[in-house]
């Protein structure tokens, strides 16, 4: 017979619906992983800090939602809506993003590394310090986001659609870019860019500051 005691272990359970998960983190529940809430209406919630890790969201509403610092690593959220939220800080790796609707959100400083994020809408939104190394943003919509010094190390962006991004001081070390649009977007002070790659990008629209202009 097990000597632990089983009353003395903690218990995690897993909430079914928008209005638990709200309730129980009201009342200072912070840990949810594994929680299947697929296609529910949190629109503007706050639930910066939570564990949830593994959780099944997608076609979620979280327009506007507050998750900074939470952990939505393994988390499958394929065609969420979250326009305009606050991830900072947040912890997305191996999530599921593909077809999501982030435009306008705020990831600064969080983690995405090996992220889904196929033919997502990343436009307009903050990405500054972020840890993209080996996410997947094959033909996502990157228009007129912030890349600072961004990790792009190993990343998959083919046919994504970077014009008038700006990724000054971003590291692009073994990067694709085959069939990336860069008309218009702001590089320099980058890491991994070969000068036959510098040039490249040029050719195409790409425009490198120099050091006279920061």
């Amino acid at each position: 017979m097990n000597s632990l005691d089983d009353k003395k272990l903690p218990t995690v359970l897993m909430a079914s619906s928008s209005s638990e998960l709200l309730q129980r983190y009201a009342l200072g529940e912070r840990d949810f992983p594994g929680s299947r809430l697929n296609d529910v209406n949190l629109t503007r919630a706050d639930l910066s800090g939570a564990d949830l890790s593994r959780i099944h969201l997608q076609y979620a509403y979280l327009a506007g939602a507050k998750l900074k610092g939470t952990n939505l690593s393994q988390a499958l959220l394929n065609g969420v809506q979250l326009v305009g939220a606050d991830l900072r800080d947040a912890n997305l790796s191996i999530s599921n993003l593909s077809e999501a609707e982030l435009s306008g959100a705020d990831f600064r400083d969080a983690v995405m590394k090996t992220a889904d994020l196929r033919g997502a809408d990343i436009s307009n939104a903050n990405l500054a310090c972020v840890n993209l190394c080996g996410a997947d943003l094959r033909y996502a919509n990157l228009v007129n986001s912030n890349f600072s010094y961004t990790n792009f190390t190993n990343a998959f962006l083919a046919a994504a659609n970077l014009s008038n991004a700006y990724l000054v001081g971003a590291n692009l070390s073994h990067a694709d870019l085959n069939g990336a649009n860069v008309e218009n977007a702001l590089l320099g002070y980058n890491k991994g860019l070969s000068k036959s790659v510098k040039l490249d990008l040029q050719l195409r629209g790409a425009i490198f500051i120099i050091e006279s202009e920061l």
